[in-house]
């Protein structure tokens, strides 16, 4: 009895090859478990239940679970369909404070007995790409790039949680690009809010990254997710070295700051020291009470107001090359697939000359990041303190983690090119 999993250590958005069980007992009952931790040391885990063939086999990539964390035959279900510990209050996604490799453990149960296991091991970073942390001209961030060799920049911002992400760019990076994770908020050093943000901040970014002996000069993505994404198009709108946009659940038109205490409302961002227009939202106390809460219905009242929208409306058609935004059709965060339809609109109206695509996915919402992470439908905000809906079905939220990240990888293959 033996599971049979290849290969056994991967890349991260790798799909393994193969996946089944062999030498069990025919036309047997087999329960198929998969866990993990976190970094924060939560378990997280799945599971499958199947019938063995008449040689005791299952393979996973054919076979339809009887009853499981996932319901279609997928070799990689397993994966993506992992849940935290109900015990945790906390909810929230699959915690990455770093990238070290995460560790999966299968094992294989008849009759409540576990038969057989296997160790599998996931990577953030591929061969030769190599960390370097950001503190210096006020910056805050961590680049990842090939020891050796020289590929096109990659800038990526985070959203309304703070902080920077980790896992996102190094494996950004595992895949042929000069990737600099940016914080701007939440982190020391930086401010604590997200308010009148600098764009000047993001300025000193692309001038560092340009120096960098690690980066093929003259191509530069921006990458952002959320206000991150909103953030990705305005950065493209306003400096010119940006030559592609990746913005995942965007926003066409800036909206308010977002405070951790009362105090006046206020734009995000702001330019020669001068504040963007925006956008308010005016949330319900019922929506507030609301657990976990949905922001969805707040922002699309703000969005009856067509004078409000054109005068906080993000000047897209000044970007200097492509634009690839995703939404979800269930965002509860935000209604994704509105606000990025704003900014496509004003490309095609405005005759844009790059290619520019907004792809929405059925049934996803708010959290779209890379492929076979644990889909979450709510988290807890690290700013708001308090749990969000994100929306979307789990196996709606995978298609759009998968989807997007080959999108994404192409494009900036086809428009940055590769390393040299």
């Amino acid at each position: 009895m033996r599971i049979e999993a290849a290969p056994a250590d991967a890349i991260y958005d790798e799909a393994l090859r193969t996946l089944r069980l062999v030498d069990l007992p025919p036309r047997r009952e087999v329960t198929i478990r998969a866990s993990s931790r976190d970094d924060a040391g939560n378990r997280w885990e799945s599971s499958a239940t199947f019938v063995t063939d008449d040689r005791g086999q299952v393979d996973l990539s054919r076979a339809v679970p009887k009853v499981g964390s996932y319901q279609a035959a997928d070799r990689m279900g397993l994966f993506w369909s992992m849940q935290l510990d109900p015990a945790v209050e906390a909810r929230g996604a699959f915690i990455k404070t770093g990238v070290q490799a995460d560790r999966v453990t299968l094992s294989a149960q008849v009759d409540g007995q576990v038969v057989t296991t296997a160790e599998l091991t996931r990577h953030y970073l591929g061969d030769g790409i190599v960390r370097e942390d950001l503190n210096e001209a006020g910056l805050v961030g961590v680049f990842f790039h090939h020891r050796e060799e020289r590929s096109p920049a990659v800038l990526m911002v985070g959203g309304s949680g703070g902080g920077m992400s980790l896992a996102h760019p190094a494996l950004l990076a595992s895949r042929g690009f000069a990737v600099l994770s940016l914080a701007y908020f939440a982190m020391p050093g930086l401010p604590r809010e997200l308010v009148e943000i600098p764009l000047e901040y993001f300025e000193r970014a692309i001038a560092w990254l340009k120096r960098r002996r690690a980066v093929i000069p003259g191509k530069l993505a921006v990458i952002g997710q959320s206000r991150g994404g909103e953030l990705a198009l305005l950065l493209g709108a306003t400096f010119p070295e940006v030559s592609a946009v990746v913005a995942y659940v965007p926003s066409g038109v800036v909206w308010a700051g977002i405070r951790t205490w009362p105090g006046p409302v206020s734009t995000s961002w702001t330019h020669h020291g001068m504040p963007l227009a925006f956008m308010g939202a005016q949330v319900s106390d019922e929506e507030w009470h609301r657990t976990p809460v949905a922001l969805t219905p707040s922002f699309m009242r703000a969005l009856t107001d067509r004078n409000d929208i054109d005068r906080a409306a993000i000047p897209v058609e000044r970007i200097n090359g492509p634009v690839l935004m995703f939404s979800g059709t269930d965002d509860q965060m935000w209604p994704s697939l509105n606000l990025a339809d704003l900014a496509m609109q004003r490309l095609i109206e405005r005759d844009f000359p790059y290619q520019h695509e907004h792809v929405s996915y059925a049934g996803a919402g708010h959290f779209i990041r890379y492929p076979y992470s644990p889909a979450v439908t709510a988290m807890f905000h690290p700013q708001l303190k308090m749990a969000m809906a994100l929306g979307g079905a789990p196996e709606n939220n995978h298609v759009a983690d998968l989807d997007s990240w080959r999108r994404c990888v192409a494009l900036l293959a086809q428009h940055l090119g590769g390393r040299s």
